[in-house]
């Protein structure tokens, strides 16, 4: 994309002088008054010679971007957070012998912030490239870009600042951990019926109907039709499909530490790893806040890789909760999901919180909770210190247990947040 050009301004920012440069003028303007008021002709000859070298530079750096092109290349546009991001800047164009360009990329905080480089020794007409790596922060979308392109001369009189209008937009989702499948799999849970299987594998599982107008033609069940007698076609659908909820608990007052090292980034990780894996083992999954706000609703019967991108994306840009405590609508939502298992990710677990809470799911044979201790990422924050429990009190926890919940408790380990998530879902093979 080439150079957007210049925007207009005082002489000053038109003409670009550095420090150095408005030295020269102003001490050459001197020396041309002294001259001419002594009638020294030599004196007035060398202030001109002083003025006009900045003034040269100018000139000979007005049109910098003239017949020069950039372009951006991303090693990826979608990232988890703490990645990676490998950029290739390339400049197309013909440059004069020994000319050296200072770029600058703007980028937001969690991108890195602005990184400068520069391309030296530049000459004629051809391509020069400058790679350079950013690590990604916090979750979101974010966006790299515009381009400035700083012009100095040799002489360091001139220095210009172009904006080219070169943006790129990057999605950076919490990291997805690697998880047992045998918690999903195994006894503890049940199984997912909705396995795809290979091509051309039978469809002894799909359950015909009557053709209705406009169905696709393709879709029609011969066999079916002359068995019946009728019009039939292929449903595609699987009335005994296993569902998974995922319910995650977003509430900033629930939560420490900050972004992308917080208990909330734990808790996103978390229910992308397991919302990863259901769709892979063939499970239905929905995906919601203690709020009883859906995040999102999905099949594998879709296509898992799409599927998997829509989810990483919802959780790339769901916003933390400032209410306080979880909707009392959410006990009714969880319900109207079916008999399938309820997974729960939750912060910091207040007493009150737990007796709403653990009356969720009533419906279902299995329901699984993960308490992340979030107390243990508070040392991050810069915040007000976290509420403490009464010691004297009940662990709240306990409340779960006694409503039937399997629960397992979210420690911080040290070698990272993807150790902490693993060994956890580990545990809820074995908790009682």
């Amino acid at each position: 994309m080439p150079p957007g050009p210049e925007s207009p301004g005082s002489v000053r920012s038109r003409l670009g002088l550095t420090g150095r440069g408005w030295l020269f003028l102003g001490f050459g303007a001197a020396v041309i008054a002294i001259g001419l008021f002594k009638g020294w002709v030599a004196v007035v000859q060398f202030g001109a010679l002083v003025a006009l070298l900045p003034l040269a530079a100018a000139a000979l750096t007005r049109n910098p971007h003239a017949g020069m092109s950039l372009e951006r290349d991303l090693s990826a546009r979608e990232l988890a957070s703490g990645d990676r991001l490998d950029v290739t800047v390339s400049v197309r164009g013909k440059f004069p012998r020994g000319r050296s360009l200072l770029l600058e990329d703007d980028a937001p905080p969690a991108l890195g912030g602005p990184h400068r480089f520069a391309l030296n020794g530049m000459s004629g007409q051809g391509v020069s490239r400058s790679h350079y790596r950013l690590r990604v922060g916090a979750r979101g979308i974010h966006r790299l870009g515009p381009m400035r392109i700083h012009v100095i001369d040799r002489f360091g009189m001139v220095h210009r600042v172009i904006t080219a209008g070169l943006r790129d937009e990057v999605i950076v989702h919490p990291p997805v951990v690697p998880l047992d499948p045998y918690v999903l799999s195994g006894a503890s849970v049940g199984t997912g019926s909705g396995h795809l299987g290979a091509r051309g594998s039978a469809t002894d599982d799909v359950i015909p109907r009557e053709y209705h107008s406009g169905d696709e033609v393709r879709r029609i069940d011969w066999k079916a039709s002359a068995r019946t007698g009728n019009l039939m076609v292929r449903s595609e659908e699987n009335p005994w499909r296993s569902a998974i909820t995922v319910v995650i608990d977003m509430h900033e007052s629930d939560h420490s530490g900050r972004e992308p090292n917080s208990s909330v980034d734990v808790a996103l990780s978390l229910a992308a790893s397991i919302g990863g894996l259901a769709l892979e083992s063939g499970w239905d999954l929905t995906v919601r806040t203690t709020d009883d706000i859906t995040l999102f609703a999905g099949s594998p019967m879709t296509g898992v890789p799409v599927e998997r991108r829509e989810l990483l994306l919802a959780l790339a840009t769901v916003p933390v909760s400032h209410s306080t405590v979880p909707s009392a609508s959410l006990g009714y939502s969880a319900q109207a999901e079916g008999p399938g298992p309820l997974i729960m990710i939750t912060g910091r677990v207040q007493a009150p919180t737990a007796r709403l809470l653990a009356r969720v799911g009533t419906l279902s044979p299995t329901r699984l909770l993960l308490a992340i201790a979030a107390d243990q990422w508070a040392a991050d924050s810069n915040g007000p210190a976290p509420l403490r429990a009464d010691p004297r009190a009940a662990d709240p926890l306990t409340l779960f247990a006694l409503e039937g919940w399997r629960v397992v408790s979210l420690e911080r380990a040290p070698h990272g947040s993807a150790a902490s998530i693993a060994q956890a879902w580990a545990g809820l093979a074995v908790a009682p």
